[in-house]
């Protein structure tokens, strides 16, 4: 049964990566995702490809998404194939398509067979963990990634986005 609190778990099987995202996936984690993610796309040799398990999410935030649009895009510039989504709720899969992740992943039903590896914890959730300035530059870029995707989402999060800059700027004493 998935975490209230959420989990995020990695494995690997060649160059291949599976995220299995489970419980309720929400912005406290995403500093820790978006970190091992950048660490990872580092690394030579970049991913060759990518799977994220969402069939024991019971929800995600628009962070997170951001930060799976963002992966896509990375597995693009290193000429690796669409990462793909396997869903296993109507509700996650109705929020995909409406954000347009159709177009962009290969999304997979819960008729498709799991593939079940071993791996390691890359965030549980823990907002007491993440920092303040961390967190929010997370999001931000998480929903820059997430407006990037397609037109419809530019003009859905673009006061988002122009919401977290200007908190982002007033932090850092940039605006008054």
């Amino acid at each position: 049964m998935p975490e209230a609190g959420g989990r995020i778990l990695h494995a690997r099987s060649g160059g291949i990566h599976v995220l299995r995202l489970l419980g309720e996936v929400r912005y406290p984690l995403a500093p820790a995702l978006d970190a091992w993610l950048r660490k990872l796309f580092e690394e030579d040799p970049a991913p060759a490809g990518f799977v994220i398990d969402l069939s024991e999410t019971e929800a995600i935030d628009s962070t997170h998404l951001g930060l799976l649009a963002r992966l896509n895009n990375r597995l693009r510039q290193v000429g690796a194939p669409r990462a793909t989504l396997v869903t296993g709720r109507p509700d996650i899969s109705e929020v995909l398509m409406s954000m347009g992740f159709d177009e962009e992943f290969n999304l997979v039903g819960p008729d498709g067979k799991p593939v079940v590896l071993e791996g390691f914890t890359v965030a549980e959730g823990d907002a007491d963990e993440a920092n303040d300035e961390t967190l929010a530059s997370t999001v931000l870029e998480a929903h820059q990634a997430l407006m990037n995707l397609n037109e419809r989402n530019r003009e859905q999060f673009k006061d988002v986005v122009a919401i977290l800059e200007l908190e982002q700027a007033e932090r850092r004493g940039g605006v008054s």
